[in-house]
């Protein structure tokens, strides 16, 4: 009897991972990000893994690294003696997921963030740790957040314009996943601007498995110049990954981002139909989980609806390149790292429609209460729906010009050499004279340093041109990269001589803040707005 009822059982566990089995090959798989909470009623990871409705979970985020930072929102609060999450809920929620069939990835940046690697070395070494951490490794002196639990890969959903180190990174992974007893999976969630300034070398050198682009908060969205054209040109003939799965990325409800939602199930399903003639096709990604699952059209969740769309309109894939063009004339320009840094400069190609990232170098003069010479602020360049980074120093008559890498900031004192570093926070030299940066923490919030800081100033004085409508307060023509906000709290920046207007995320607006001795202008929560006028 217990011989019949063992065998029953096994036979039974076997059907039921057949029948929930996960093929990446698939052209109708959806994934879902989870963890942020961005409709503020999100349900725990397993309880939306029981929908049969979605393929792939992205737990979001690892939102600190190489020194290690989680962040689920309302999903965990728990944590290690050092201030490391320890999240035994999540944990078990992934092995209910994975016995659903369904792949969970844990997934590296996000918007907001401190993040980055000093070169190759750092990236390699970061890999170990997050296999020893979420993976199979064996380094029992390691805190395992999920305990036991092990997640089925990483995803790169790197935005703060520093690509530095990822492909290496990723190289290292797949050398530990072959020491794994399953099979694991590499993605990365670009912007539809191509390439991507943060993981287009990830992608142009990397083997990936997953791209979830971010048809959203850009120019490019499904219902502007859609470009997928271009993403299926780099499947087919630069990524090192011929099968890669290209994903066409939603927000999941009108309330998920500030652009590129789509109502109009007939409309996406004409659209998928289309692009899926791609063998590089994958399915539909979603931002997030919170919102695709509450947001009902006619009593239907959006997730149910993507799927719908997917088993229905999506084609076999035999043909190689889809037939979707872009609404405006493709563009190539050529951006030429000028950064005296550690590392080679290198010069990236960007090809796709004029809102791209330019190398342009402005330079502004902000007056100092604590000190008796002009304050000299370096912009580098930026791309749409980023900060912008600025070193600040006493010494106007010295200056040195970044692309590329704004996450790096350099600070001249006039004797010292030029140097980089991978930085999150840098303060000037023997002043108290503030600098900007590319990249802020989830937590805390940024708040400012002193009601009469000089940091607090500028932000003050900035914030009060944007309402005026004055953006950078200078004439047209401005300077191309530059950025502001206008005096409708939206993101602006400069392309050919003109402000180009883009919408914040959902409870964000566009404004400068300061934090510590750091001025930020960007996209950031309305709550906190009046505290830097």
């Amino acid at each position: 009897m217990y011989s019949t009822i063992s065998s029953f059982a096994l036979l039974f566990t076997f059907l039921i991972s057949l029948v929930f089995a996960f093929d990446a090959d698939s052209n109708k798989n959806v994934a879902v990000y989870w963890g942020q909470n961005s409709a503020g009623d999100q349900e725990s990871l397993a309880t939306y893994c029981l929908s049969n409705d979605a393929d792939i979970f992205l737990l979001s985020f690892i939102y600190e690294f190489p020194s290690l930072g989680l962040n689920f929102a309302n999903a965990c609060t728990n944590t290690f003696s050092d201030g490391l999450l320890h999240c035994p809920e999540i944990a078990q929620d992934i092995k209910t997921c994975q016995s659903l069939g369904k792949k969970v990835l844990l997934s590296m940046g996000g918007a907001s963030g401190a993040y980055g690697f000093s070169g190759d070395a750092q990236a390699e070494e970061f890999a170990t740790t997050l296999w020893n951490t979420f993976g199979e490794g064996n380094d029992s002196s390691v805190e395992r957040p999920f305990d036991d639990a092990i997640v089925d890969g990483f995803d790169f959903d790197i935005e703060n314009n520093n690509g530095i180190g990822y492909a290496a990174l990723v190289s290292k992974l797949r050398t530990l996943f072959e020491e794994g007893s399953k099979r694991y999976y590499i993605s990365a969630a670009p912007q539809c601007p191509y390439p991507d300034v943060s993981v287009g070398d990830l992608l142009a050198n990397s083997d990936v498995d997953f791209a979830f682009i971010q048809f959203y908060n850009n120019y490019c969205n499904v219902d502007k110049q859609f470009n997928w054209d271009t993403w299926a040109d780099f499947a087919a003939n630069i990524s090192p990954n011929p099968n890669i799965k290209l994903y066409l990325g939603l927000p999941g409800s009108a309330t998920a981002a500030g652009s590129g939602y789509v109502s109009d199930m007939s409309s996406l399903a004409s659209v998928v139909e289309s692009i899926s003639t791609s063998s590089n096709f994958g399915g539909i990604s979603l931002w997030d989980a919170s919102q695709a699952f509450s947001n009902k059209i006619d009593g239907i969740s959006y997730v149910e609806e993507m799927k719908n769309i997917l088993n229905d309109n999506a084609n076999s894939g035999s043909l190689v390149s889809s037939t979707v063009s872009s609404a405006a004339p493709s563009t190539s320009t050529e951006v030429q790292s000028t950064a005296t840094t550690s590392s080679p400069a290198e010069s990236i190609v960007i090809t796709s429609s004029p809102i791209e990232s330019s190398t342009a170098t402005s330079s502004t003069t902000i007056s100092s209460a604590t000190t008796s010479a002009p304050v000299l602020v370096e912009t580098t360049t930026v791309t749409p729906m980023t900060t912008t980074t600025s070193t600040v120093t006493a010494n106007p008559s010295t200056s040195a010009s970044q692309t590329n890498t704004p996450h790096q900031t350099t600070t001249l004192d006039g004797s010292s050499q030029v140097t980089s570093a991978p930085v999150i926070t840098t303060q000037a030299s023997n002043t108290a004279v503030p600098t900007e940066r590319t990249t802020t923490t989830i937590v805390p919030s940024p708040s400012a340093t002193q009601p009469g800081s000089v940091a607090h100033i500028i932000a003050q004085e900035m914030n009060a041109r944007y309402a005026a409508g004055q953006f950078d307060g200078k004439e047209l023509p401005c300077i191309d990269g530059s950025i502001a906000c206008s005096s409708d709290g939206s993101f602006a920046i400069c392309n050919y001589g003109e402000w180009v207007i883009m919408e914040c995320a959902a409870g964000t607006t566009c404004y400068a803040f300061d934090q510590d001795d750091t001025v930020t202008t960007g996209c950031n929560f309305i709550s906190l707005r009046d505290n830097f006028f």
